[in-house]
């Protein structure tokens, strides 16, 4: 058994429970020593609408990741998404005093708690706050105000909140299952940790995670997040788009998208629609997958460029737009991707860097990873697979750790 720093984190998708232990070297490599997957139960739009199967789902998955890691687990920590999250952008000034001197740290501090002072929902809570912009005496732009000598600051600061009762019952359902919730952090900033390097955020880049029943995206400039949302289409629907349109089962269906599937039609030989609305079940060919297939995807893509909203900030993201997500793997999505949002597209699923990655099974591991790197206050020593380059990143610490028990060969998670 390794003596590093175990980490186990928890991804609650939409359709699909993920459980991911990681080590953390003594260089603050990080490894994967084990995983496990349980379809999702009791779960809705990121929220457990079932405590009793939500909590008994989890129990199971984190048998399972017990078992494949040869650990014992008291707690984990855990992302945060759904439709109840709301991206805000908030400005704060503060007098730096009666006459000008250099800025400090502490006047970062203050400014960022005024930021946080906004008005929000009574049922909402403040989950990120990132600061924007700077400006120093009107002169905008300032990346690092601190030794800058002036009279006034202003913060620009993204925050995103979250519902409190959504939070709880999030909690609730893990403490029912037995263990500790040892810290959250929101799904597509986990996401963008484990894919985006700090170039892609310096020059400015979308991350779009195509999940299951929902599509998150985020968007990154002058190395911090300047907008975020969901759009409520997923993997799911095209899947579901399938099984309406060649008349065969879901699950037929999801092998078809897994397997076959192509969402340009461009790329296959094109086939008239209309068997799609004959009596008898269409023969299924590449050009009838296609051409029921792009039109969902391109919706998704549409409303995710509606949803960001400023067509010249999209324009000006040098990076262009990294694609994840199992509802992306389909053929030609880079491509119709690239003819929404007129961006180049590339796609990625995994940091390449850690130990043991290869040995993930197929599935959208992205986020749990994002979690571990978070949990590890990484340094950025991941840099994203597939087409992707460059080095991948971290978002922040969580206050927790992972202990040695006295008992041989287990490890427990302890906050």
């Amino acid at each position: 058994m390794s003596q590093g720093r175990l980490i186990v984190a928890v991804d609650f998708g939409t359709t699909m429970f993920r459980a991911l232990v990681t080590e953390v070297d003594e260089d603050g490599g990080i490894s994967v020593v084990g995983c496990a997957e349980e379809p999702a139960q009791g779960f809705h739009d990121g929220d457990f609408v079932d405590l009793g199967a939500g909590a008994a789902c989890v129990s199971r998955l984190i048998g399972k990741v017990e078992q494949a890691a040869d650990i014992f687990v008291s707690g984990f920590a855990y992302n945060i998404s759904g439709s109840h999250l709301r991206s805000v952008r908030s400005t704060a000034q503060l007098p730096i005093g009666p006459g000008p001197r250099p800025i400090r740290h502490s006047d970062l501090d203050e400014a960022r708690a005024r930021a946080s002072a906004m008005a929000i929902p009574f049922d909402h809570q403040i989950l990120s706050v990132t600061p924007v912009e700077y400006a120093v005496d009107r002169v905008r732009g300032v990346i690092d105000p601190v030794g800058r000598v002036g009279s006034q600051l202003e913060m620009q600061a993204h925050l995103i909140t979250g519902s409190r009762s959504v939070l709880h019952n999030i909690e609730n359902a893990i403490t029912t299952a037995k263990y500790k919730p040892l810290g959250e952090e929101i799904d597509v900033l986990a996401t963008g940790a484990a894919l985006l390097n700090a170039r892609d955020r310096n020059d400015g880049v979308m991350l779009i995670d195509v999940g299951g029943l929902a599509t998150n995206w985020a968007v990154y400039r002058k190395g911090a997040i300047l907008a975020s949302g969901t759009v409520a289409l997923g993997g799911w629907h095209l899947t579901g788009d399938l099984s309406h349109g060649l008349r065969i089962t879901r699950e037929e269906a999801e092998q078809v998208k897994r397997t076959r599937g192509v969402v340009l039609r461009s790329l296959v030989d094109q086939v008239p629609i209309d068997v799609l609305f004959e009596e008898h079940r269409p023969t299924e060919t590449p050009g009838l997958v296609a051409a029921i297939l792009e039109p969902r995807m391109e919706e998704i893509f549409t409303w995710v460029k509606k949803d960001f909203g400023d067509p010249r900030e999209l324009a000006s993201l040098k990076a262009g737009v990294v694609l994840t997500g199992g509802g992306s793997r389909c053929q030609g999505t880079n491509g119709l991707c690239e003819e929404v949002l007129d961006l180049p597209v590339r796609r990625a699923h995994t940091p390449a860097a850690l130990k043991g990655v290869d040995n993930l099974p197929e599935g959208q591991w992205a986020t749990a990873l994002g979690l571990s790197l978070w949990y590890a206050g990484g340094d950025g020593n991941a840099a994203p697979r597939d087409d992707a380059g460059g080095r991948g990143g971290w978002l922040g610490r969580l206050r927790g750790k992972l202990r040695r028990p006295e008992r041989g060969g287990e490890m427990a998670a302890e906050a």
